[in-house]
């Protein structure tokens, strides 16, 4: 069973393969070139955030202690890579 979050990665990337088959070279350079700086951006830190996210969706049967630290942790990765997001802008 795919989880709330693949269902999204899927829909967006069927979503991009459309969007793909219906531009212009050019269009599909640019395209290019914003999905790369994207790639960039993404790092360690927003793959540990989305992990996090999915336990809290998706893991029912968690504590209220459980998800008060997994929130922290959530907010914690958030925070670090919002500092790496904006330090990449300023350069």
């Amino acid at each position: 069973m795919d989880s709330k979050i693949e269902k999204k990665i899927n829909i967006r990337i069927q979503d991009s393969e459309i969007s793909e088959r219906n531009s212009t070279s050019s269009e599909k350079i640019s395209e290019k070139i914003l999905n790369e700086d994207i790639e960039n951006l993404c790092d360690e830190n927003l793959t540990t955030l989305k992990k996090i996210h999915a336990i809290l969706l998706n893991c029912l049967n968690l504590s209220k202690q459980q998800k008060l630290e997994f929130c922290e942790s959530e907010r914690y990765f958030m925070k670090l890579y919002l500092k790496k997001l904006q330090n990449k802008k300023k350069d």
